[in-house]
């Protein structure tokens, strides 16, 4: 998987694995929640997204499902 480091708020990186369908986010604060089922054109705005805080609340954290790594 690999990272993206990301000038944001909340966020620190963002990592997706296309073959899994796997998003990884870590934020500042040290957490790290993998999304799964995530499609590559989602992670594709997601990252182009000038408001990554808000793409990640209102289009991802509530409907794919995550695990906390950590």
């Amino acid at each position: 998987m690999t990272k993206l480091e990301i000038r944001s708020y909340n966020v620190s990186s963002i990592g997706y694995d296309s073959e899994k369908e796997v998003l990884e986010i870590t934020f500042i604060s040290g957490e790290t929640y993998r999304h799964h089922g995530v499609p590559q054109s989602v992670y594709d705005s997601l990252i182009q997204s000038q408001h990554i805080g808000y793409y990640l609340h209102y289009f991802i954290r509530t409907t794919y499902p995550y695990t906390k790594v950590h």
